[in-house]
């Protein structure tokens, strides 16, 4: 293996959006900017990932990884233009090659710009080590591109958190915009890997909702994207049974909602105590996911008002009667079940407190009835935040198995 060079880090500042002023503008996907940050050697990615791995084994890197920062354009769920910012991370290869790409989405972390994220500070705030969680990937010869959801970016602006058309369009856009990376020549060409058209979309936990959005969206938004399986940590699928099980996501589903869909259809005095509302909007902006888990109840009967907790709790129809336009919202953000026919990898944990195995079970036996080859890994002894370091031999042998061009595993029909 060649030994590192990376450019100085000012030079690439300004080469390198230069470069990207050549693309056709306002395109989806289309690179608005890069910036090269750094690069690791092997034996550095190995450190940087140790905390993450701690207690799953540190996974050696084969290849030494560039980081960059790029700009793209995206298109917002109400179709406006959109600028989403990104990590894309290059393994270094000697000779020419072709890799999959990989696009990944994170979990919650909030919904305000200080809680995105690509913006993470894990020793502050531990919402992932995404960084760490990239650089893995990355360091086993895979091109990833973790870009952040819509909304981040803007001081002004909430996430669009559990949105089907926002997640999906930005992961599809992410795809491009890999491609793009390369086509248009802003990559440091130490390297000689080239994207394939083998592509991944995985996530954890809102990640996994975000990677089958793409899937949902894909014929109609973006159908020359390629997309080769969907890997989902722990995922969340459907936001309703999210809103039964751990109740203290909701505030923000419901805020985000009511600020897309307008507060005439999505008023949040319909669904919260009044005591939560005094305060929503500050509170929105103010809490990142460590600190919501501690200020909001995490049962539904302490938050919701007693007609909606009723109704949420006791089924589907009677929520689609007595809260229809909520039951409309929460159907349609559903991610997952338009039929996509995409393999899917679903890894959850046994001690998962966020997602139980009875919901993930659920929706495997769904995903099976509509013509998706799935595996459906439980792993012993994993909690919710377990399971990107608990699966990730599994995703590995998993997206090599397919890049070879071999059968999916599939457990379908799923007793």
């Amino acid at each position: 293996m060649k030994t590192l060079l990376i450019l100085p880090l000012l030079l690439l500042q300004l080469l390198l959006p230069a470069f990207a002023a050549a693309e056709s503008a306002a395109q989806p996907g289309s690179i608005i900017s890069v910036m090269h940050e750094k690069g690791y050697l092997p034996h550095v990615l190995r450190q940087q990932t140790a905390t993450l791995f701690e207690n799953f084994g540190v996974p050696d890197a084969d290849y030494a990884v560039d980081r960059y920062w790029i700009r793209f354009h995206s298109t917002d769920f109400d179709g406006s233009e959109a600028v989403v910012r990104a990590q894309l991370y290059v393994p270094r290869f000697d000779q020419p090659t072709e890799r999959p790409l990989l696009v990944f989405g994170a979990g919650t972390t909030g919904i305000a710009e200080r809680c995105a994220p690509i913006l993470e500070v894990p020793e502050r705030n531990r919402w992932g080590w995404y960084v760490a969680n990239m650089l893995a990937y990355a360091g086993k010869g895979y091109i990833v591109i973790f870009p952040e959801y819509l909304g981040f970016g803007d001081p002004d602006t909430p996430q669009r958190y559990f949105s089907k058309v926002a997640e999906g369009r930005v992961m599809l856009d992410a795809i491009r915009a890999g491609y793009n990376f390369f086509q248009h020549g802003y990559h440091n060409r130490a390297s000689a890997v080239r994207p394939s058209q083998t592509v991944f979309a995985a996530g954890y936990s809102q990640g996994g909702h975000a990677a089958h959005a793409a899937a949902d969206l894909r014929p109609d938004y973006a159908p020359e994207v390629p997309l080769s399986g969907l890997i989902g940590f722990g995922q969340t699928n459907c936001v309703a049974t999210l809103m039964r099980e751990m109740a203290y996501y909701a505030p923000y589903i419901i805020y985000t909602y009511a600020e897309m869909y307008g507060y005439d259809e999505i008023d949040p005095a319909d669904y919260l105590q009044p005591k939560w509302l005094a305060t929503l909007q500050q509170d929105m902006f103010r809490f990142c996911v460590e600190e919501f888990q501690h200020y909001y109840p995490r049962d539904g009967k302490d938050l919701y008002t007693e007609a909606f907790h009723r109704a949420l709790t006791d089924g589907e129809q009677r929520l689609a009667v007595e809260f229809p336009a909520m039951a409309a919202r929460l159907e349609e953000n559903m991610a997952g079940l338009s039929g996509h026919g995409i393999p899917t990898l679903v890894l959850h944990g046994e001690d998962d407190i966020i997602v139980s195995t009875a919901a993930q079970t659920r929706f495997v036996q769904q995903l099976c009835g509509r013509d998706s080859a799935v595996q459906f890994v439980i792993m012993p002894g994993a909690r919710h935040s377990d399971t990107r370091p608990a699966g990730f031999k599994y995703s590995l042998e998993w997206m090599e198995l397919l890049t070879r061009g071999e059968a999916p595993p599939d457990d379908c029909p799923l007793e």
